[in-house]
């Protein structure tokens, strides 16, 4: 249960970071999703976060695709969450 709330965390801070830094400017509104994961990237590769561990009986083979893939998954999660706070939370 701490592993997926931690990922939450992850999605829920990327989603921040690009809210708070691009959020506001629309020439970059086209672009919010890959700079979206553009920073979850940075993101997983600073704490070196990967989804994958949550798998069990999981190897770890190869660590740089897993947190490249788990920048995706973040990245994408993130998006669902913005459409989520926008679409019921009326926010923008």
């Amino acid at each position: 249960m701490i592993n997926f709330l931690a990922i939450f965390i992850f999605v829920v801070l990327n989603e921040a970071v690009i809210e708070y830094v691009c959020g506001s400017v629309r020439v970059l509104k086209p672009y919010l999703p890959l700079l979206s994961l553009a920073t979850a990237i940075l993101l997983s590769f600073a704490w070196r976060v990967s989804i994958f561990v949550l798998l069990p009986g999981y190897q770890t083979t190869n660590p740089f695709f897993e947190f490249l893939l788990t920048a995706f998954i973040v990245a994408r999660l993130s998006n669902y969450l913005n459409d989520f706070v926008q679409k019921f939370l009326g926010s923008k």
